[in-house]
């Protein structure tokens, strides 16, 4: 496996995976309802345009396909997304492209990171140093809300570029 930046040909592939960790990964902490529109919030077209505008990482298989991705906003510090496909879970890909987040976050000059973690996503985050802040609710849309936990960490220096 590799980590890469996303291009637009990925989109489509973002999406399955998005769609597929959102109904699979989170029926255990949401009800079906607030799962469906958490899911439609997405297409391969929203998706295509997060990768011109965000810094989105992709985790490669050998065989080509992808096993997750992450997103970025570089402008706000905040940690949009990490989602693998549901098949490939618990191997270290969801661990490794949040690393390359951070890195990326840290080459661009940020000195921390703010994520609204999902609730069965918030033991992931904490163990790789994400402090929980406070419980909120994330709109979904539509008049549905998903109970979150926003969370940060600091970037240390050994993810800083000399300069």
């Amino acid at each position: 496996m590799r980590i890469r930046r996303a291009v637009p040909a990925d989109a489509a592939e973002i999406w399955a995976i998005r769609t597929r960790a959102i109904l699979h990964g989170c029926a255990s902490h949401y009800p079906p309802g607030d799962l469906a529109a958490w899911a439609a919030r997405a297409t391969p077209a929203t998706c295509a345009d997060a990768i011109a505008t965000r810094h989105v990482v992709v985790a490669v298989r050998d065989d080509g396909g992808l096993a997750g991705f992450a997103q970025l906003d570089p402008q706000e510090g905040t940690v949009e997304a990490v989602y693998v496909d549901p098949d490939r879970a618990r191997r270290g890909i969801g661990r490794a492209l949040l690393s390359a987040l951070e890195d990326a976050a840290a080459r661009l000059g940020l000195r921390g990171l703010v994520v609204e973690a999902s609730l069965n996503a918030v033991p992931f985050y904490g163990a790789l140093g994400y402090a929980h802040e406070c419980r909120a609710q994330h709109s979904l849309g539509g008049g549905h809300h998903i109970a979150c936990a926003v969370m940060s960490k600091r970037l240390g220096n050994a993810h800083r570029t000399a300069t």
